[in-house]
């Protein structure tokens, strides 16, 4: 004899389990199963769940006798369903079995008023907490106080105007809040509305709780999807199934924020190779069909997150996907306290934290929100509030800059601000730092505060010039220093990287070197590529380098006086203004300089 017993939602598997097996044995005159040994008792959720090694049910189908739980047929294998006796739901249990219970079992009497209580109470409260020996009466009072909710803890909400440095990320959202408000008001059309954006910015600076401000202002749902999620499901036919339930969801919650978290996951299709390379494709042309249908159903903005943008496939971004692109950038001094004070919620509130900025260079904004973290435990192991020296014993221990090493990265960055000046480009000041976090293996130890350069023309001449300034600190340290140390180099973002990145978009995308052939795309990715496999590219790029590394060896041995007098002060002082620096070098030999670029907001992106 076979039975699959369908069971009442929110009920303790175990407890049927052990009530079968007791029935198989034990009953009298309810279940006959053909002998007195217990039946094969099978669980179908822990059975065929996901690997299950009999997925078909074949091994069951040879027991004698057989019961199967389930909550719902549809985790039935076929045979089984086909081979089973009898499929019979079974319903909760109602006042009545409580009470027949209750003299079998527990050998008490149960009242109506009790019976009726306990059919309300959850089947696993009560197999928890419903005793022999235990009176009644004193199980429902325990089962009352299980039940008892425990008071909201309130949650602050979090907006777009509680975020600090979200630079032009802060801006479009704003914008999306008031036109989602317009549209929702039938002030405008649906076409009027932005559908896709791609947001980016370095690991920590906050895209995933982007997200979720950016619902909570624009006051719709959140729906959230990743490949990662996607994946976890299994092979390409699940993973697809995944994605498209992720799109549906949006669609019937709508007006909602669809997030898409690593987008740039999926990779480029360009790139892919080798014996996955036709499952990455069709993964990336999945989201692209997702992409696509979204359009025809109104409500949905899709914002994609990533760290890498330049690996992003290109059909992602075109019109009608991810076709405008924001950024977060690191956040800078005032935003870095701002994210700080958030984090307090209200404590320390008149404290100046200008030190914690300071101390916090190059942070996201989720290592200051653990550093907060460290220092609200700090706190509560000395059972007190937080005070202000929680914070400081929460920053990483810094060391002192040996005066040798001061002293190279102050003649680097003259360097640059000398070849800048003699260049004509403005700069808003240079620095150097005296301490650094040995917990970090990378930091920048000194740079030039650059604006955003203004709408020119760009020949090969001023990429010519954009190199020749990236490689004037190398090129001072050789002149001073005799010798050139790793500071220009090693990292994403180095004065030697940036230079390359120019160098190969001047000679293989743009024409403007020695031949006239497109070799390559201007992203990255692109231009390594034909770095590496051409060995023509690379002498020609070698060649560029070394010309301009030339010319500002030219540039600061022209003005040797005035760059070392800029080192020197710069050790003086560790950080000096555009104006005095100019003086400084213009009162050792004359300079003939351009008019200045106005700059609204700057940014360092000139690291030693």
């Amino acid at each position: 004899m076979s039975l699959v017993l369908i069971m009442p939602e929110d009920v303790d598997v175990d407890d049927y389990r052990q009530a079968v097996h007791l029935a198989s044995l034990r009953s009298r005159r309810t279940i006959r199963l053909g002998s007195n040994t217990a039946a094969k008792i099978v669980v179908a959720e822990e059975n065929w769940s996901k690997g299950s090694k009999d997925p078909a049910g074949v091994g069951l189908l040879k027991e004698d006798r057989w019961v199967v739980l389930a909550a719902d047929t549809a985790q039935l294998p076929a045979m089984v369903l086909a081979a089973v006796d009898g499929i019979i739901h079974l319903a909760a249990p109602e006042p009545r079995h409580f009470i027949a219970a209750g003299k079998i079992c527990l050998g008490q009497s149960v009242s109506e008023e009790q019976a009726h209580e306990l059919a309300s109470m959850p089947l696993a409260v009560i197999s928890t907490i419903l005793r022999r020996g235990r009176p009644v009466s004193q199980s429902l009072e325990r089962m009352r106080k299980a039940m008892e909710k425990p008071p909201p803890v309130e949650v602050r909400q979090l907006r777009i105007e509680h975020l600090h440095g979200l630079g032009e990320a802060g801006s479009w959202a704003r914008e999306l809040a008031i036109d989602l408000k317009d549209w929702r008001d039938g002030k405008i059309g649906w076409d009027d509305v932005d559908q896709g954006v791609l947001v980016s910015g370095a690991p920590g600076t906050g895209k995933t709780t982007f997200a979720k401000a950016l619902a909570t202002t624009c006051a719709v749902n959140l729906v959230v999807g990743s490949l990662a999620r996607w994946q976890a499901r299994g092979h390409l036919g699940d993973l697809l199934k995944a994605m498209r339930a992720t799109f549906d969801e949006a669609r019937r919650r709508s007006p909602c924020i669809l997030f898409i978290d690593e987008v740039d996951a999926l990779g480029d299709r360009e790139t892919f190779r080798g014996e996955n390379a036709q499952y990455n494709i069709e993964v990336v042309a999945g989201l692209l069909e997702c992409l696509d249908g979204i359009e025809q159903r109104e409500g949905v903005v899709v914002v994609g997150a990533c760290n890498y943008p330049e690996r992003l496939d290109a059909a992602l971004v075109r019109p009608g996907r991810f076709d405008r692109h924001v950024q977060i950038p690191l956040p800078d001094a005032g935003a870095r306290e701002g994210i700080v004070r958030w984090h307090l919620d209200n404590a320390l509130v008149g404290e100046n934290l200008s030190f914690i900025a300071a101390r916090t260079e190059g942070w996201s904004g989720a290592a200051l929100e653990r550093l907060v973290r460290d220092a609200r435990r700090l706190a509560r192991r000395a059972r007190r509030a937080i005070a202000i020296e929680d914070l400081t014993a929460s920053l990483p221990p810094t060391i002192a800059i040996p005066e040798q090493l001061m002293r190279r990265t102050a003649v680097h960055e003259a360097g640059h601000a000398t070849v800048a000046i003699a260049l004509g480009r403005r700069f808003e000041s240079v620095e150097i730092r005296d301490v650094v976090e040995p917990a970090l293996s990378v930091q920048p130890l000194g740079g030039v505060l650059v604006g955003p350069r203004a709408v020119v023309d760009t020949t090969a001449q001023s990429l010519l010039d954009e190199i020749c300034f990236l490689l004037g600190g190398t090129a001072a340290e050789d002149v001073f220093l005799g010798s050139r140390s790793i500071g220009g180099g090693g990292t994403r973002g180095s004065d030697l990287h940036l230079a390359t990145l120019t160098a190969l978009r001047l000679e293989t995308s743009y024409g403007l070197g020695q031949g006239l052939a497109f070799l390559a795309a201007d992203g990255e990715a692109d231009l390594w590529r034909t770095l590496h496999m051409s060995p023509t590219v690379r002498e020609r790029i070698e060649g560029i380098l070394a010309e301009q590394m030339t010319r500002a060896r030219s540039i600061i041995q022209h003005h040797r006086i005035g760059t070392k007098q800029v080192a020197n002060e710069l050790l003086k002082e560790r950080k000096i203004g555009f104006a005095p620096i100019v003086a400084l070098i213009s009162n050792s030999e004359p300079l003939e300089l351009t008019a200045d670029h106005e700059s609204a907001a700057w940014e360092i992106v000139q690291p030693m």
